[in-house]
């Protein structure tokens, strides 16, 4: 049963969670330069609690989809307990449902701590758009609004929550530095979107790569990551330090990898070359977010 726990909490995914979390603490960082290890070890365990949220709630709301998925990734197509009998569908919407309360008392907490309603204000909105993404009515994603929730979700909610929680006013969030990773935040939703196309097709989930076609969508990822390093190479610049170099170089040799598979290999759902260009796209997104954090600010 542990493992199945295990399995289901789908750890790599933090990768979503940390580093926009991380960024909206280094952004009040670099106005105030004052920074809470207590408040970052609080949102830490705030970006665990909504993530196994997050991963719950979509298996159970995505099961007869995922039933169809032969394509599914290590990144992509859930985590395969309720396909695969590991656990019931009752016992992983009670996981959901707790997992929602304990952010809700661990969001509440923080706010106390920082003084500032916005953190678990924020914090409810982002179970508000996991809701409408998932679950009916509304169930965004297969109106073909998903990524742009995770956009939301990942780009704006997780920065807000951290500026305010460690002090900061929504007033003074460097919006600019926030919008121009949009762009890279939607490509990563794209992109892990892409191997479950067949299955999105049988269920009617218009994502991406349902809408525009699997090279469409696959090179409107590529534009996406684009606008955003270059977004943020105007806005932040290049500071001369060795860190900033061998990021622009990692960022140099992702992108190069993307580009090759979209551009000059056949990259479909179910093929290693997919599972590859997952990968990246969530790698690129990544590393944007973080170097913005640690080495732009």
């Amino acid at each position: 049963m542990f493992k199945a726990w295990v399995k289901a909490s789908r750890l790599p995914a933090q990768t979503f969670i940390f580093p926009s979390l991380l960024l909206g603490q280094m952004l009040y960082q670099t106005i105030s330069g004052t920074f809470s290890w207590f408040i970052f070890s609080l949102l830490f365990f705030l970006g665990l609690t909504l993530h196994f949220y997050i991963v719950y709630a979509n298996d159970y709301a995505d099961y007869e989809t995922d039933q169809h998925n032969m394509t599914f990734t290590p990144f992509t197509g859930g985590s395969r307990v309720l396909v695969e009998g590991d656990l019931g569908r009752a016992s992983l919407l009670q996981g959901a449902i707790f997992m929602a309360f304990a952010t809700l008392l661990l969001s509440g907490f923080i706010s106390i701590m920082a003084g500032s309603v916005w953190p678990v204000v924020f914090a409810i909105i982002g179970l508000v758009l996991l809701h409408a993404y998932s679950f009916y009515p509304i169930r965004l994603s297969y109106r073909g609004f998903g990524e742009t929730l995770q956009m939301l979700g990942v780009g704006v909610v997780l920065p807000v929550i951290a500026f305010t929680a460690q002090g900061g006013a929504l007033s003074i969030i460097p919006w600019a530095i926030v919008l121009v990773l949009l762009p890279s935040q939607l490509a990563m939703a794209i992109g892990t979107a892409l191997p479950d196309a067949p299955s999105d097709i049988k269920s009617q989930k218009r994502t991406s790569a349902v809408l525009f076609g699997n090279v469409n969508a696959q090179r409107l990822m590529l534009a996406l990551f684009a606008v955003s390093f270059t977004g943020l190479s105007a806005l932040l610049g290049f500071n001369g330090s060795v860190t900033s170099l061998i990021m622009y170089g990692l960022f140099g040799l992702l992108f190069t990898g993307l580009t090759i598979l979209t551009v000059g290999m056949v990259t479909v759902p179910g093929s290693k070359e997919m599972v590859i260009l997952t990968g990246l796209s969530i790698f690129t997104n990544t590393l944007l977010v973080l170097a913005t954090a640690l080495v732009w600010l």
